[in-house]
């Protein structure tokens, strides 16, 4: 292989000094291909990066008036396991945001559909205003039940499930008296604990209520009434009823507004089945399907 010159202290090959006055000739003959006939040469010093030494490279005049007169050449590579020396933009883009853009999107579709959905019953409870609670009676059983000419001693076991049908509407139960009857008289009445029942929840009542000694009414009206219970109790049914009296406060809106009610909780005709003919001190369930449907009439104050 012929060497053809010399730059400093370094000699040019032939393919070397071709490869390199090639890619100088392609930049000037791309941007002057129309002027490179009779024009002057100037000489253009060219660094290479690979083999560090310095080449001079002839140019047309009119490129230096043009703009700079340097002309930066890429570096020649021999090695063929090189790779590019061309920095590159990385293109690995975070989808970070993306993700979480699209998630909101999503969020913010969800809430905007629950709206829609919601919006006609909500504004339906609002403009109804505030239904009474559903009450259901789960159990009634009677304990040390005796009844003679003179006196009754008994303990009634009730357990209700209140339920709050309303949307937006929370009910307090300020005060609440519950009532066992028989024959439309009241026999004994104890007051419960206030509780409160947030919008479409239920909760379980358990009333325990003890009689001692019938107190209240005239003597021959009880004495009528003990001998009637007396005589139920012999053929093995007495029919009582379990009532409440209610104070309750209503609050709903987002302004918290109030409305007091009174309530008249009613659980009527409630058979209970005691061993027919036994005069002992006794033990009595309801009969019939359990649980049963309390009706709740309600005023507002």
């Amino acid at each position: 292989m012929h060497e053809l010159g010399r730059i400093g202290d370094r000699s040019v090959t032939q393919p070397q000094a071709g490869h390199i006055l090639r890619l100088a000739c392609d930049i000037c003959i791309s941007r002057h291909s129309d002027s490179l006939a009779g024009e002057t040469l100037h000489r253009l010093p060219v660094r290479s990066m690979a083999s560090s030494f310095l080449m001079e490279i002839q140019i047309p005049r009119h490129a230096k008036s043009e703009g700079s007169a340097m002309v930066h050449l890429l570096p020649v590579s021999h090695n063929p396991y090189s790779k590019s020396h061309i920095a590159t933009r990385s293109t690995n883009v975070s989808t970070t945001p993306t993700i979480a853009k699209f998630t909101f999107l999503i969020f913010l579709s969800l809430v905007t559909l629950a709206i829609i959905v919601f919006l006609p019953f909500i504004r339906k409870e609002l403009t109804r205003g505030p239904q009474a609670p559903l009450v259901q009676l789960t159990a009634l059983s009677v304990h040390k039940f005796n009844v003679s000419d003179k006196n009754l001693t008994a303990e009634w076991d009730v357990k209700l499930k209140i339920a709050n049908p309303n949307l937006v509407s929370y009910i307090w139960f300020n005060r609440l008296e519950g009532f066992v009857l028989y024959e439309d008289r009241p026999l004994v009445v104890k007051p419960e604990k206030p509780f409160g029942l947030p919008m479409k929840t239920k909760t379980e009542l358990h009333l325990r209520l003890r009689m001692a000694n019938w107190e209240g009414d005239q003597p021959a009206l009880k004495q009528m009434l003990l001998e009637k219970m007396k005589k139920d109790r012999e053929l093995g049914g007495v029919r009582f009823s379990v009532q409440m009296a209610i104070w309750a406060t209503y609050r709903s809106g987002w302004w918290w507004s109030a409305q007091h009610v009174i309530m008249n909780l009613q659980c009527l005709d409630l058979q209970i089945g005691f061993k027919p003919g036994a005069t002992a001190i006794g033990f009595g369930i309801l009969m019939g399907d359990v649980p049963r449907t309390c009706y709740v009439p309600m005023l507002a104050e």
